[in-house]
């Protein structure tokens, strides 16, 4: 039996780095006559600003409940393991959550909680693209240096 925990841990890599990588090209849309899309959310085009997070300032910062933490991996990844705190918001539909989560997102706000997007490590896009989501909305945000593998690697708590 442990000859399959490599291949079950080969294939959990492959998918986190599929998972972060952008699409080489996308398919052509077909055209159809389907029924109208239902209005985007408003967007403030770019009001907010996205900055980095050390994992020392992360970890002070989430210590004393003192932050707003998005994961932006996919939910498979959150459900394996994530930062105490955390909350799934994966990049591929971070304008709906976003959408769905702005009172949450203003409560912080009004809190003065910065709000942390991380995801899998330093070669992984998906905390900066949701971040940038969050600031087409108008709401700042950082994105935690290193993510996920550094902050298990420090020995910092996980969930």
């Amino acid at each position: 039996m442990t000859l399959l925990q490599p291949k079950g841990l080969t294939l959990a890599i492959v998918l986190g780095l599929a998972s972060c990588a952008t699409p080489a090209h996308e398919a052509p849309a077909m055209k159809t006559t389907a029924p109208a899309a239902k209005p985007k959310a408003p967007r403030m085009n770019g009001r907010g600003k996205v900055t980095s997070i050390s994992m020392t300032e992360l970890f002070a910062l989430q210590q004393s409940d003192n932050v707003l933490l998005y994961d932006a991996r996919p939910g498979f990844f959150y459900n394996l393991g994530h930062l105490p705190g955390a909350i799934s918001l994966p990049k591929s539909n971070c304008n709906e959550q976003i959408t769905k989560r702005e009172a949450e997102i203003k409560a912080a706000i009004a809190a003065n909680k910065p709000i942390v997007v991380y995801c899998t490590n330093f070669a992984c896009p998906d905390a900066r693209t949701v971040a940038i989501h969050l600031a087409d909305f108008g709401y700042s945000s950082s994105t935690l240096t290193g993510g996920w593998e550094s902050w298990k690697e420090a020995g910092l708590p996980t969930e």
